[in-house]
């Protein structure tokens, strides 16, 4: 990649990461995008392959299951992409996930709250499979700085979004290497610590999520879809470099506890220093 690339997502360039539900309304037809790095589908089909690692499926999602997939292939081809028919015994999510770079995440509505009922796993940015089949919205966010509110008003956002409405948002991070499967962070994080800050500029990436929600009129449940994007800090422009700098620096104590930012200050420092 050469030095002052265009990137897909600049979230950055809004301030310091805030937990916060920060959803907004997208054109239907931006919903899947295509895939903007084109490494990233071999990649997730090799990752697909090891089922009980990356999919989940509980019984009584399927019926959802199938309505999301015949949605998101219809709108697929709609786009001019090749989507076979999703037909046979494997979960519906995890043949989808062949066509898409997404992650998916079903969210089921019941007598607790929303809670996951089918995923296809392949690019989590620090959590697992395991951490999230079968969880309540209350128990994905109960680590976040005030997770208990912060569910409560997704869970509002799930209960009103309408059906063919679709929702946007980003999260960001900085991480050693390009590694996209990272269902713990600790590795990349003992990576950030060994490391020497002349390395910096050679082994930092901005990494990216770009979430999405929609609804369907039958089953009544959430598709979340999260697309990752990983990129070299050293790829950013002068102009970009100072945003996320400013960004990184600016972000609260809690914020920064929560995602251990601390392992990579040293690097961030020879990378982005304060201007």
């Amino acid at each position: 990649m050469v030095e002052g690339v265009r990137l897909p997502h600049t979230p950055w360039r809004a301030g310091p990461p805030r937990f916060a539900v920060g959803l907004r309304p997208i054109a239907p037809e931006r919903w899947l995008l295509p895939d903007t790095e084109r490494a990233t589908l071999p990649e997730r089909r090799d990752l697909l392959a090891d089922r009980g690692l990356t999919s989940f499926e509980a019984p009584g999602a399927r019926d959802a299951a199938h309505e999301a997939a015949r949605m998101a292939a219809e709108h697929l081809r709609a786009g001019g992409l090749s989507v076979p028919d999703l037909t046979g015994d494997a979960p519906i999510l995890w043949q989808l996930a062949h066509h898409v770079s997404d992650d998916l995440v079903l969210m089921m509505p019941g007598g607790d709250g929303w809670r996951v009922g089918a995923a296809v796993l392949t690019s989590p940015t620090f959590f697992s499979l395991p951490h999230a089949a079968g969880k309540t919205l209350v128990e994905l966010h109960m680590p976040v700085p005030g997770g208990e509110h912060l569910a409560s008003r997704i869970a509002r956002v799930f209960d009103h979004v309408r059906p063919g409405q679709v929702l946007e948002r980003f999260n960001w991070t900085l991480q050693v290497g390009d590694d996209r499967f990272t269902p713990d962070g600790a590795p990349l994080r003992a990576r950030a610590i060994a490391a020497l800050p002349e390395d910096a500029a050679d082994i930092l990436h901005v990494r990216v999520e770009r979430q999405t929600i929609t609804r369907w009129s039958d089953s009544g449940a959430v598709l979340f879809t999260i697309r990752v994007s990983i990129d070299p800090v050293a790829a950013l422009d002068p102009k970009e470099k100072a945003a996320l700098g400013a960004a990184w620096y600016g972000a609260e104590t809690s914020t920064r506890e929560y995602k251990r930012w601390a392992a990579l200050d040293h690097l961030v420092a020879a990378a982005l220093p304060v201007s």
